[in-house]
């Protein structure tokens, strides 16, 4: 029997993985409709769907036919994605595989879109066990190195033990146990890891093929024993039907047909309570040929006569050949050779056909390959030079957009220095006008000040005048007086009385009328003393006096008449006051007193 055929049902178990929390997974079950229809629903519904797909098919499509259904409604990709998935699942165990590579293409479609490693690792891992069952194993070898791939990207260390264990089987269908072991054996290791005792169960079957293959009885027998107790002991009923067919193919081939019949007896059974036909299929071909050994050929024929029935029903090449080829070592066990050439004959040829279309198949997945990679490097040139392009484009409307912002900000400074300038321009028209105006107010104050200068000067001056005229008002009173006493010289009293009244008529004027000119002329000319006496401080009051009037551009003979001294007397004081002050003869006393 062409080891393929086993291999087919020993991947039964690959895409669900083993449940720790089973009874969790129930618990939720019984309480699916208090979840709301939303992402929990879809999750929970997707995770009961991915739990039944290897126990009971047609629960599990419900399940994820509603998840498909809520997830499209309320727009949830990643919900969409694993019902897809799951439901390709389903039907690789209904044995429906091009519906389930439908499924799995859209799935795959979705989570290549979503960059989904872990959903990416079971679409390959889904698509690999049924490329495996068509004969495409070099692309079955390429999925199942993905699924390791991402596996060991997400440290999923069950993805990665799925990948290792898938790929071991592989090299089991291509009679190839020396490479199959190792691999085996370290997905093994990994499945202990995690405690996943499935998968323990799992491998240690597919460690059993691997030495049957070798030649190698009693290990082959050591693991499919452990494999059929694990699965025993978890209940799992496809499992044990599974292991339960692997040893009595083993003791088929350790000519040991009564254990051989009893173990595939209840395979059988154990198929047909779960409605796997493929594997009722296998298990009675298997005890059709043990049967021959046994030399019981009317049961063999009848039990192959249903086979026959099944695997028509099934519409599966492969079964149907394996069917002519049972058939065949059974005629040939009971003597008729002809009968085993014809079925013989039958089967080389449903197995060359077979052959050739896998072939035919092959090449049409290669080319179809080809022309999707060529045609996935033009789209990925093409998305390429689209996004140097959208860089470029990027690149010149930020360069149009910065370029804009510097000539706004450009033109923004020039308004903005323009209207400072602007600004500028008045202020310095506005202060020139302030200016002009403080200077007309200056020459105002300043002509106003000159005014009041001559003003108080020509006060002055007129003071002086006044004190000339009362000066010689006093000379003309005194003489008069002075001639009344020489007229009563001899009245001598009357002589002094008016001698006395003179001395004192003439003392006090003349301090009065001083007195009063000085405090004019210091409120006019506040400095003119300190400057004098800075300059010379030895100058007598006298001399002071006469500076003053000098400084109002008098005569001598004025002077003289203010102070009632001669003119002589006045000359000589203002030569002693040109010496004092440093003044050469060249020099003009009155003009640098008046600039004092």
């Amino acid at each position: 029997m062409p080891i393929r055929i086993i291999f087919s049902v020993a991947l039964i178990f690959f895409s669900c993985y083993g449940f720790s929390g089973n009874q969790a997974i129930l618990e939720k079950e019984k309480r699916l409709n208090d979840f709301p229809y939303d992402t929990s629903r879809v999750n929970l519904l997707n995770k009961l769907g991915e739990y039944y797909c290897s126990r009971n098919y047609e629960k599990a499509l419900l399940y994820l036919q509603e998840a498909h259904t809520i997830s499209s409604e309320i727009r949830y990709e990643k919900g969409i994605a694993e019902s897809y998935l799951w439901q390709g699942r389903a039907y690789y165990y209904k044995d429906e595989y091009d519906i389930a590579l439908d499924y799995l293409g859209k799935a795959g479609k979705i989570l290549s879109e979503e960059k989904d490693l872990k959903g990416l690792a079971y679409y390959h891992l889904a698509t690999g066990a049924i490329r495996d069952i068509s004969g495409n194993h070099l692309e079955a070898i390429k999925d199942y190195h993905e699924v390791i791939n991402n596996g060991s990207i997400l440290g999923n260390t069950f993805l990665k033990s799925i990948g290792l264990i898938s790929l071991g089987n592989l090299h089991i269908s291509r009679n190839e146990p020396q490479q199959a072991i190792p691999l085996l054996k370290e997905g093994l290791a990994l499945k202990r890891e995690i405690n996943d005792m499935t998968g323990v169960a799992i491998v240690s079957a597919g460690l059993g093929r691997a030495y049957e293959n070798s030649g190698n009885f009693d290990s082959a027998l050591f693991y499919q024993n452990r494999a059929l107790f694990i699965r025993d002991s978890l209940g799992e009923q496809r499992g044990v039907a599974s292991s339960q067919l692997q040893l009595g193919r083993l003791f088929v081939r350790m000519g040991q047909y009564q254990k051989a019949k009893e173990l595939l007896f209840s395979s059988r059974d154990n198929f047909k309570a779960i409605s796997e036909k493929t594997g009722v299929c296998l298990a009675q071909l298997e005890l059709g040929f043990a049967m021959g050994h046994s030399k019981e050929f009317e049961s063999a024929f009848k039990v192959l006569e249903q086979t026959a029935d099944l695997a028509k029903e099934l519409e599966n090449p492969v079964l149907k050949s394996q069917y002519y080829n049972t058939l065949a070592s059974v005629y040939a066990l009971n003597g008729d050779y002809e009968s085993a050439f014809e079925f013989v004959s039958l089967h080389n040829q449903i197995d060359d056909s077979i052959n050739e279309a896998n072939k035919e198949k092959i090449i049409k997945e290669l080319e179809v390959k080809f022309q999707t990679e060529r045609k996935d490097n033009e789209i990925r040139l093409l998305k390429s030079r689209n996004r140097i392009q959208a860089k470029n484009n990027l690149i010149l409307s930020i360069s149009i957009a910065a370029l804009l912002i510097i000539l706004a900000l450009t033109i923004i400074l020039f308004r903005m220095k323009g209207r400072g300038l602007l600004r500028q321009k008045k202020l310095l028209e506005q202060e020139k006008i302030i200016m002009d105006q403080q200077d007309k107010i200056r020459n105002k104050e300043q002509q106003l000040l000159k005014e009041q200068l001559e003003s108080k000067n020509r006060e002055l001056a007129s003071k002086a005048l006044e004190m000339l005229r009362i000066n010689e008002t006093i000379d003309s009173i005194m003489e008069k007086l002075e001639s009344l006493r020489n007229d009563h010289r001899e009245n001598e009293g009357l002589a002094k009385s008016i001698h006395i009244v003179l001395n004192e008529l003439e003392g006090r004027l003349k301090n009065n009328s001083w007195n009063e000119f000085d405090h004019i002329f210091k409120n006019i000319h506040t400095d003119f003393y300190d400057k004098l006496l800075k300059i010379c401080p030895e100058l007598s009051s006298s001399e002071i006096k006469i500076a003053a009037l000098l400084r109002l551009n008098l005569t001598t003979k004025e002077i003289a008449a203010i102070t009632f001294k001669s003119e002589a007397g006045i000359k000589s004081s203002r030569y002693r006051l040109r010496k004092k002050l440093g003044l050469n003869s060249d020099d003009s006393l009155v003009p640098y007193l008046i600039q004092l």
